[in-house]
């Protein structure tokens, strides 16, 4: 009977270290409100990050860009649908209609995580976010340029959620 409850002690010691272990990807990163730059968005980011703007005929593009492995793309326009599912599913198959694209990594309810190949020798990581607030449709992306790690995917992943 001790036996047993001291194989329960260390179960329950097991798991409180592996929760307590488990790092949020996104400590180090601030609440950034966009309103300021045209966006009712708060994400998390860097500190001091660059911030372009474009507006487009349909939509706004903002990206958010903090040195090499922080670059979060932000599409604004009208929402057709509040069903967020809807929307995932028509990113999720533009995504999936790319040549390269390879497979999902993280499937959520309002998002994923996707691998992309070249060949054996080249393999990229990118996300999509969907949003709706209001009458807008707010589609989150890693940044076109640069190649990322999960790592970096997931971290930017976790910011815009």
């Amino acid at each position: 009977m001790i036996a047993r409850k001291h194989i329960i002690g260390i179960i329950c010691i097991a798991i409180v270290l592996f929760v307590a272990c488990k790092k949020d990807p996104t400590e180090h990163l601030l609440e950034l409100d966009l309103l300021s730059h045209g966006m009712p968005i708060v994400i998390k980011a860097p500190e001091n990050p660059e911030i372009r703007k474009m507006d487009l005929i349909l939509t706004k593009d903002l990206t958010v860009v903090k040195g090499d492995d922080y670059s979060v793309q932000i599409f604004e326009s009208e929402a057709y649908t509040r069903d967020v599912g809807a929307v995932k599913s028509r990113v999720l198959g533009e995504v999936k209609s790319n040549p390269y694209f390879f497979a999902i990594v993280q499937d959520d309810p309002a998002g994923f995580i996707y691998e992309s190949r070249v060949d054996s020798n080249y393999t990229n990581y990118g996300f999509r976010h969907v949003r709706i607030q209001a009458d807008k449709e707010y589609v989150f992306q890693q940044g076109l340029r640069g190649k990322f790690t999960l790592d970096a995917i997931k971290m930017m992943y976790a910011a815009v959620q």
